[in-house]
């Protein structure tokens, strides 16, 4: 059947994935055009949105701990993964700081259902558009007078796009480089003294940071991608996945290079680890399957958002989670620990010092005190 052959797809691709040898495609966007092909064979109809039930996620979430008297911030809470994160966080009682563009901010629903379904704090929405340094400063100025008393003790940088036009954002960069990596390493970079305030406050504060397979293997993180070249770096699929790539490689570098400059400074107090979520029936996956085939695919064909959110609630709630740790889902769909390093993973000393190099020429220096 159709599913049978989609679900023998995944089997072969995930064993590519855990052999450690990729192309520049990455599992991800081979797994997406897998889908696609055979999507075509079967000519399924593109009005298919139903998501298949979630097989995890309940269970998950019941032997999760409470975070009364936590405040978490969450890049992208309008829908997909963001939503159910913050949708997570408020039915435990903690208190979300919700980090969303305009465009998202214009429609309520989301926002008024994560208020009703809050068990503690109500959650607060500002307006930061990551295509634009400037929203994300005065954000960050109106979420520290939000926290002055508490601090925070989760940034959780969620937001991501894929396969996005050759654009330019507010401020010459890449769109996709500007939305997946540097503004949230502005966001990290400007929010460090809310973390460090719940860290003394509460022993305890994480940078939980979104990435993705499609950030595994090769090609090597190339800093061009990250210079203020935005509209120059090509019109193709195969371009703009590169983008995506380059991005999701870079997620895991600034988190690995977090870890290092944390632990150099001895502040032991502060977490940096990463997540992927695996291809799941997100708002992504349909619009990267409907770019590659000129229709959507099924979202029952994969795993629900519910599911996908599980590495990510994780990093979040669990404790045992270490600084420098990235979690995702295994073979069988149950989370496993990946270890940064080559050769399947390429972040390496250089690779760290140049994400880092990068990020602080668009954004303006970081540095981490002891």
């Amino acid at each position: 059947s159709f599913h049978q052959n989609c679900s023998q797809c995944l089997r072969k691709m995930n064993l590519n994935k855990h052999g450690g040898k990729k192309s520049i495609f990455g599992v991800e966007f081979s797994i997406i055009l897998l889908i696609a092909r055979i999507i075509s064979v079967y000519c399924l109809s593109s009005n298919d949105s139903m998501q298949r039930p979630s097989q995890y996620y309940n269970d998950f979430v019941k032997n999760l701990p409470s975070l009364e008297g936590k405040t978490i911030a969450i890049t992208g809470c309008s829908r997909g993964l963001g939503h159910v994160t913050a949708m997570t966080v408020v039915k435990k009682g903690g208190r979300a700081i919700l980090l969303n563009r305009k465009a998202s901010s214009k429609s309520p629903e989301w926002y008024h259902q994560l208020q009703n379904e809050a068990t503690g704090p109500k959650p607060i929405n500002i307006e930061c558009d990551l295509l634009s340094f400037e929203s994300v400063r005065q954000a960050c100025q109106r979420v520290r007078e939000e926290t002055q008393d508490t601090g925070i003790d989760v940034l959780c940088c969620n937001a991501g796009i894929m396969l996005q036009p050759n654009k330019a954002s507010v401020d010459g960069y890449d769109v996709t480089a500007s939305t997946n990596m540097l503004s949230h390493f502005l966001l990290t970079k400007e929010l460090f003294g809310q973390l460090e305030h719940a860290s003394k406050n509460n022993g305890l504060a994480r940078i939980v940071i979104m990435s993705s397979a499609s950030g595994y293997g090769g090609p090597a993180l190339d800093p061009t991608f990250f210079q203020r070249r935005g509209g120059n770096l090509g019109e193709s699929t195969h371009a703009s996945y590169a983008r995506y790539h380059q991005t999701k490689l870079a997620n895991l570098a600034f988190c690995s290079a977090l870890k290092d400059r944390l632990e150099s400074s001895n502040n032991n107090r502060i977490q940096a680890v990463a997540c992927t979520p695996g291809v799941c029936g997100t708002d992504m996956f349909v619009h990267a399957t409907t770019v590659m085939n000129g229709r959507p695919a099924p979202r029952s064909m994969v795993p629900s958002v519910e599911d996908g959110s599980l590495a990510q609630l994780k990093c979040i709630f669990d404790p045992t989670v270490q600084s420098g740790d990235l979690w995702g889902p295994g073979r069988d769909g149950k989370l496993e620990k990946t270890m940064m390093q080559p050769p399947q993973i390429l972040v390496d000393e250089k690779t760290k010092k140049q994400i880092w190099q990068v990020c602080e020429d668009a954004v303006g220096a970081f540095e981490i005190q002891s």
